[in-house]
This record gives C-alpha cells, structure tokens and sequence, in this order.
C-alpha cells in the first residue's frame, strides 16, 4: 500500500513537472509535518491544547480567535486531485479564514506571512494536514487550492465571511478589493510541491 501511495503521489509531481518550461522560474517546495510552533507565523492550528479557556466538569472549551467584519460563513469545501502545483495565492483583510478537513485523505496546503507585497517564492511553506484544522492570521498568503495526498478529493468544513466570498465567486475577473490575489504563472514562475518523501510520515 505504501509503494501505492508512493507512485501515486510521483506520478502527480511528475504530471506537475511534465510540461517544462525553460523561460520559467522554477522553485520547488518540500512539505512539512503540521506543528503548532512550525504554523505559528501563519496562524494556529485547531486542537485542543493546553489549559481550556472555560467549560465545566467534563465539558472543555478552547476558544479561538476567529474574526470577520461582515457575516460569518461556513460551508464545505471540496478540493478534487490535481497535479502538485501553486499557481495563484491569495490573502483575505477582513476575516481569519478557518479550515477543517472532513476525514478523507491528508491533504496539502501552501501559506506564506501576512505582508501587503507578494510573497517570494522561497518565502512559500507546505504543510500537511492529517485531520488537524488550522485558523490563518488575518492576511496570511495560502494557495487558493488545497491538494489531497491520494484519492480523488478532499472535503474541508471552511469558515469564511460572506462579503469576502461574495465578492470572489459573484464578479470572477474583476480586482477584488477584499482580497489581495497574486499569480506567480503570470510573473514567469512555476511552483511545484514536492510531497513524495511524505508517504511514511506522520503528524507529530
């Protein structure tokens, strides 16, 4: 089954890599376990950790800092099987986007700091996620895709903001003014995420 997973997930780097183009920058990021200390310049990752913040006898609750200026939105996302590349990254300015996987295979995601300028490349990080959810910071750059590990989706719950979606998905072509988008195909530069030294290791 490992040899399986493995070879699925070389044949999608090699699908990504298939189509090379000389005049075009090429980067390729490696991937990381999720950690709360590795994710924590991106924002924070959904469990329960330390002292709860309130509850009461057997009943705990961890409250997390999710924020947005218009109404909250929650739906499921799901995120079909692609080939390992970064095209477009995207940070939203007035909501702290949470994601949850559903079950379902692990999955990939891209972020980089929050900044008001593009990130570098190199400034990119890939993480897996294994079950464990993650909140962004307000104006974390993330790939607008997520990329399952194996298997043919992954389903996320995703919470968001209404006027933020709206905004992406009612006027497609046109600059919005809640989101900031990048595309690093457009700027010459192709990025391939590199997941094949995954497939024996796990979330610490």
């Amino acid at each position: 089954m490992q040899l399986r997973t493995a070879g699925r997930k070389a044949r999608r780097f090699l699908l990504a890599t298939a189509h090379y183009d000389a005049g075009m920058r090429h980067v390729v990021l490696s991937v990381s376990p999720l950690s709360t200390e590795a994710f924590a310049p991106y924002g924070r990752v959904l469990s329960p950790s330390g002292d709860r913040d309130t509850g009461r006898e057997g009943y705990n609750i961890w409250i997390q800092p999710f924020a947005a200026e218009s109404r909250p939105r929650l739906q499921i996302v799901r995120y079909h099987a692609r080939p390992f590349v970064v095209a477009l990254v995207e940070r939203h300015l007035h909501v702290t986007e949470a994601r949850q996987p559903l079950g379902g295979p692990p999955a990939i995601i891209v972020v980089a700091e929050p900044s008001e300028t593009p990130p570098e490349p190199e400034a990119l990080r890939a993480f897996r996620l294994d079950g464990e959810g993650v909140l962004f910071h307000r104006g974390t750059w993330h790939a607008i895709d997520a990329y399952p590990e194996r298997g043919s989706h992954a389903d996320f719950l995703f919470l968001s903001e209404e006027a933020t979606v709206n905004e992406l998905f009612e006027h497609p072509g046109k600059t919005p003014a809640r989101t900031q988008v990048h595309d690093f195909q457009a700027a010459g530069i192709e990025i391939v995420i590199d997941a094949n030294i995954l497939f024996k290791q796990k979330n610490p």
